[in-house]
């Protein structure tokens, strides 16, 4: 009861909760702004270190550069005639890459710069052993910033499963060192980017 006397006219409720008492509403009243008067002063924003942006990002807020094409491109460029180092009786490389696809990008967050890719690659391989054309495919199902370097799975098959194929893919085999290099090269310059 003694609550509800010592309650005014221009307070009020509102559901359960109170308005704002008058004597406190009074000091948020708004005021006429002197159009001569000197502007208020403004705390000035500190620019992040941002010199791999672009200008308009000063800030170091989200930015994001897509480099997918230039990523499938150069990968393409990179993998192809790439030898098998083992092999010395003839003549046996990746020939051409069928298929490299999906993203890489570069990104600026908060002044910090993150390279992040994910890609899909299929290459074929063929040659010379002992006199008989071989070929196959060298598969990298997952070529991932995330995984790199370490857990980058390369499949190598064998077009046929006779015994010139079937030696033809162990040395290609060994042409993982090779791959893994071409990887690496591409991995360096888009780090450059």
């Amino acid at each position: 009861m003694a609550e509800e006397k010592s309650k005014t006219k221009a307070d009020s409720t509102y559901y359960f909760f109170k308005s704002t008492p008058a004597e406190i509403a009074k000091q948020y009243q708004p005021q006429r702004i002197d159009p001569d008067a000197a502007p208020p002063t403004q705390t000035a924003r500190v620019a992040v270190n941002n010199s791999t942006g672009s200008t308009w990002n000063k800030m170091g807020t989200w930015e994001e550069k897509d480099y997918s094409k230039w990523a499938c491109s150069r990968l393409k460029e990179l993998l192809v005639d790439t030898e098998c180092p083992a092999f010395s009786t003839g003549d046996l490389k990746i020939s051409e890459v069928v298929k490299a696809e999906g993203m890489a990008t570069i990104l600026f967050l908060r002044g910090k710069r993150r390279v992040g890719f994910e890609l899909n690659l299929k290459a074929k391989w063929k040659g010379k052993l002992d006199g008989k054309s071989v070929s196959g495919h060298v598969c990298i199902p997952s070529f991932d910033s995330d995984e790199w370097p370490d857990d980058i799975e390369i499949d190598i098959t064998a077009d046929k499963s006779d015994d010139a194929h079937d030696a033809a893919r162990r040395y290609m085999r060994t042409a993982r060192s090779s791959v893994m290099k071409q990887l690496k090269i591409f991995y360096d310059e888009l780090h450059k980017k």
